[in-house]
């Protein structure tokens, strides 16, 4: 019956839906994005970058079911977008690096940049390999960092969407270890990001010795 197939009258193709199709497709992601890195001279990314990079040019969908503020069940963060991200717009890179890492709560880490494709919308993600939480607790997060963008003017906290796009105001995000800051094309001129150190509570790199440490990938 070739009504069981998609497009009606399709002869070899279907469509179906879950976990066991995403998974895959995003594992198959991840490698290309590593070999992305290593194509162009970079040092390959951690999981942390690998996350980020890859959340940081998902393509929002505004189909049935979806249209919806961010993060959304319907949609997370967008969908898995890989001509976003090898589309070759510059980017500002911070991996892990040892001048950025955490050593207690309240420290911050501030870094400056300039849009210099006004056509481009600017997206800002902060994602960390986060110290291992609990099974049981009403949130498994324990190292928790914050993120904000300054930008013409307004403040821009991680994770506070209207839509598809970051608002100025809400409150600051306590419960992922992800978050991001995504605005619309048409800004022009400088900007700040800043992430801050929240809440230190435990060794989220663990070759790092004994001593409280967090890293991040931006």
């Amino acid at each position: 019956n070739t009504n069981n197939f998609f497009p009606l009258g399709e002869q070899f193709y279907t469509a179906s839906t879950g976990t066991s199709h995403s998974t895959p497709a995003v594992a198959g992601a991840c490698a290309l994005l590593r070999q992305y890195f290593v194509n162009n001279s970079l040092t390959p990314p951690s999981p942390a970058m690998t996350k980020a990079y890859l959340m940081n040019s998902t393509r929002y969908l505004t189909g049935v079911g979806a249209n919806d503020t961010l993060w959304s069940q319907s949609q997370g963060m967008g969908e898995l977008n890989l001509g976003t991200a090898f589309d070759g717009t510059p980017r500002i890179l911070r991996d892990q690096l040892s001048a950025d890492k955490f050593t207690a709560t309240g420290q911050t880490r501030t870094f400056a940049g300039t849009i210099t494709e006004p056509t481009k919308p600017l997206r800002v993600t902060l994602a960390w390999t986060d110290a291992p939480g609990s099974t049981t607790a009403s949130s498994a997060l324990v190292n928790d960092l914050d993120l904000t963008v300054a930008m013409a003017g307004n403040t821009y906290k991680g994770n506070v969407f209207s839509g598809a796009s970051s608002v100025p105001g809400g409150s600051a995000d306590h419960l992922n270890n992800v978050e991001n800051v995504l605005l619309p094309a048409g800004l022009s001129g400088n900007f700040i990001v800043t992430v801050t150190a929240a809440n230190i509570t435990a060794d989220g790199v663990t070759n790092g010795g004994a001593v409280l440490e967090q890293d991040f990938a931006l």
